[in-house]
């Protein structure tokens, strides 16, 4: 049993193609671009915050050069504060070193800006109607400008009173506390406290680390942290953690990430949209010329040579239907050349059997009776029709390209000269002079379809030049080709008929011809056979007033 296989057009093949393979690329892209966007974008923000904090990071590092150690410096910073401590102080002041060293940072750096004259100019000039810091202003921030190495100048124990100072707004015992205010606190003799506006967020996500990793101080986190070293004379003596401010456990980061993805799958959409509307747009220009195509080769089919296909393309489309409209031609050609044929083989085979047919009908009447003379004419007939359907076969065999020749290696000026020596009683009884000059050269040759060439040009000399008249066959040859030519004087040829010889059937003189027993065939196979030899026979007006035949053949021949 056969399956039938169902038909799918080239069209849909192409547009399935192009729309499958664009959502399979926009799928795996957009897929591992989700994919790394939730893997690595907390990172790399995370990343690009660290490098705010370098002022941080080079406080940290003159703090360790000074006490080596990072629970000494904390100790010994909170030992610089006046007062009894409480019982959780000491703990309660050890979790807020490091954001008191952020804001120190913050404070320390705000100055530096306000202060550097370069930075002032292009702030004035940024800025614009913005509040500018004046002298006055200036001065207190220099006075009260904290020292990484004091943080907690201004306080004292216990911290009741002014603990809000850190605005921990994230820790459960500063919820417990009072709000804080935009008044700094004064202390006889010490610094004030400012607070900074924490505009980047990034205080309640630091935590220090050691060299080793292991957590000191700050906000521990179970996720990833972004680390930055703190290197000391060339040693790295710990590390600055920055928790990620994106979560998938974060409220706004699940908010985040489904903005991604809606914005993700709204580009996908759109995507799928453009490659449908895309592939349908191909799969229509690449359909309406294969139909045209189509269509023509459904043309030739029906024997419909003349049709063209119009295909106004510079692609392989347009090469196929400039192919398929020579192909057109050339089978048109072939046709009108075939019906020719058969109309010429008609008309010539037709006359010689015609006659033949009324001379058998004669002598059944008995109108003519069956003498030797009568039987010579009706062999003369027969012989003809017999040269004709050779000339035709030959013929058909040379345009058919299957024309039998045997190479070998002869000297053609030979053949030449044994062929006029056959034809002198031809030339003598038509009064004609024939003279032969020339050289000899070893050639590959058909010897026998040589001879043939040969006797067609004599033949048609003595059949087209007037009686007194005179025949020359010459050589000329140089490096690459040997040259035959037959010149004979007049009858002279027009410029028409010379164009025309070679065409099978054709005859400049038809009522001369067939007296002479010619079929109108010997220079057309005579050209076929020059050809299918490897050389060439062309026709020209001959000095003598007559036509010149001049036949080709190079001296090297590619086996």
């Amino acid at each position: 049993m056969i399956l039938k296989i169902r038909r799918i057009p080239i069209a849909l093949r192409l547009f399935l193609t192009v729309l499958l393979t664009t959502l399979v690329i926009t799928t795996v892209s957009l897929g591992v671009l989700h994919w790394n966007m939730q893997r690595n974008f907390t990172k790399y923000v995370s990343d690009v915050e660290m490098q705010k904090l370098d002022h941080l990071i080079g406080n940290l590092a003159d703090v360790y050069d000074i006490y080596h150690d990072w629970g000494n410096a904390i100790q010994a910073q909170i030992l610089q504060i006046e007062g009894k401590a409480g019982p959780d102080d000491y703990d309660r002041l050890s979790r807020w070193w490091l954001r008191r060293q952020y804001d120190i940072a913050l404070q320390q750096r705000y100055f530096q800006e306000n202060t550097n004259p370069l930075f002032t100019v292009k702030n004035i000039e940024s800025q614009g109607t913005k509040h500018i810091v004046d002298q006055e202003e200036l001065k207190v921030l220099e006075l009260n400008l904290p020292s990484e190495f004091q943080p907690f100048d201004g306080l004292r124990f216990p911290l009741s009173d002014n603990q809000n100072v850190f605005r921990r707004s994230n820790d459960k015992d500063a919820k417990k506390e009072s709000t804080p205010t935009n008044t700094p606190q004064t202390v006889s003799g010490k610094k004030q406290f400012i607070q900074m506006p924490d505009r980047l967020g990034l205080s309640s996500r630091l935590s220090l680390y050691d060299e080793k990793h292991q957590f000191v101080v700050g906000e521990p986190s179970d996720n990833p942290v972004s680390y930055r070293p703190i290197v000391v004379k060339n040693q790295v003596v710990g590390y600055l953690g920055l928790k990620p401010v994106l979560d998938q456990d974060d409220a706004l980061s699940i908010n985040f990430f489904s903005n991604q993805k809606r914005y993700l799958l709204l580009v996908y959409g759109l995507t799928i949209l453009a490659s449908l509307i895309a592939s349908l747009l191909l799969a229509t220009y690449f359909k309406q010329p294969i139909q045209r195509l189509l269509n023509g080769t459904r043309e030739l089919t029906k024997g419909n040579y003349q049709h063209q296909v119009k295909v106004n393309r510079n692609d392989e489309l347009g090469d196929l239907s400039q192919e398929l409209n020579q192909l057109a031609v050339i089978l048109d050609q072939h046709e009108t050349s075939r019906r020719q044929w058969v109309a010429d083989t008609s008309h010539e085979l037709k006359t010689p059997l015609a006659v033949l047919q009324a001379q058998i009908e004669a002598m059944q009447d008995g109108i003519r009776k069956p003498t030797p003379e009568h039987f010579a004419s009706m062999l003369r007939q027969v012989n003809s029709l017999k040269k004709l359907t050779k000339d035709l076969a030959d013929l058909a065999q040379a345009e058919a390209q299957q024309l039998n020749v045997y190479l070998t290696e002869i000297n053609p000026w030979d053949v030449v000269l044994q062929e006029i020596e056959n034809f002198k009683p031809k030339f003598e009884q038509a009064g004609l002079q024939i003279t032969a000059q020339g050289e000899g050269e070893i050639l590959q040759l058909d010897i026998d379809r040589f001879k043939q060439i040969m006797v067609n040009l004599l033949g048609n000399s003595i059949r087209y030049t007037e009686a007194g008249g005179q025949v020359q066959v010459h050589t000329e040859q140089n490096a690459t080709q040997w040259t035959l030519y037959v010149d004979d004087s007049p009858f002279g040829l027009t410029a028409e008929q010379l164009t025309r010889l070679g065409e099978r059937f054709y005859r400049v003189d038809d009522s001369r011809t067939r007296a002479t027993g010619g079929t109108g065939l010997g220079l057309a196979l005579s050209v076929k056979m020059a050809k299918a030899l490897g050389g060439e026979l062309s026709f020209e007006h001959s000095p003598l007033g007559g036509l010149r035949c001049k036949l080709t053949f190079p001296k090297q021949m590619k086996q």
